[in-house]
């Protein structure tokens, strides 16, 4: 197969993405799509995320290849580094070599060989996030050619995870109820909220969980047995993402 079929073939893959499994298995295996397509080492994404008593920051999610475990930990805010200036701006970035551009002293690791992109994710026409590509194969630096297939694949990868959250809030009895307690009855509103305000999602599903539970009779101490006990998943669920990660 030709290079051009191959990309064609990646692309073809990106377009028609399927969410399947738990979500985080699924944006591991599109950064690895798109790893594949640029032939690249390392592909990283990077998505809006809203903490307790924080804004709204960028934070790893997703990795195809080898970065430090700092990485996972650290959130720069829209505008800060490399990443958070390419989502303020909207525009992807391609460096022939970072340790001699403008961007060295905002690189978290400037001292790589080789070319680097970063090219904006757009969930309902906004960036929400960053795909990070690095360490091109075989070849110094990435081409204008490569940067205009990353710039696609972000907004592909921006689409499947759209249609992926939709396709299971839609799916979700709990959701739909959670969605008509908080009068967010119509598809605009419940996309548009899934697309740019997840953690607004997160919370009205939260409101209708406690709200079903006090209805049904528990307690408070039984409620909060309960949430104990999301917590417990979430962690066992962290924990195994880390373990595959660290497999492969």
């Amino acid at each position: 197969m030709s290079k051009l079929g191959f990309q064609q073939q990646k692309l073809r893959q990106l377009a028609g993405f399927e969410v399947v499994g738990p979500f985080e298995d699924n944006l591991h295996r599109l950064t690895c799509i798109v790893g594949e397509l640029l032939a690249a080492r390392r592909v990283s994404l990077m998505l809006l995320d809203v903490a307790p008593g924080k804004g709204a920051n960028l934070k790893l999610t997703a990795l195809c290849g080898e970065l430090p475990e700092a990485a996972w930990k650290e959130e720069p805010a829209p505008g800060q580094g490399i990443a958070g200036q390419v989502l303020a701006s909207g525009v992807s970035i391609r460096v022939a070599s970072i340790g001699r551009s403008a961007w060295k002293r905002q690189a978290r690791h400037a001292g790589e060989p080789g070319g680097f992109m970063a090219c904006p994710v757009l969930l309902a026409g906004r960036p929400a996030g960053v795909l990070n590509i690095s360490q091109p194969i075989d070849r110094g630096r990435f081409s204008a050619s490569d940067q205009a297939n990353a710039e696609f694949a972000g907004l592909l990868i921006g689409r499947a995870i759209q249609a992926g959250r939709l396709d299971r809030m839609l799916d979700s009895r709990f959701a739909q109820m959670a969605f008509s307690l908080e009068g967010a009855t119509d598809s605009v509103s419940v996309l548009s909220l899934s697309a740019h305000e997840p953690d607004k999602v997160a919370k009205m599903l939260a409101r209708g969980f406690y709200r079903e539970l006090r209805h049904c009779g528990f307690t408070p101490n039984q409620v909060i047995h309960a949430a104990s006990e999301i917590i417990s998943e979430l962690t066992r669920s962290l924990n195994r993402h880390k373990k595959r990660l660290g497999s492969e």
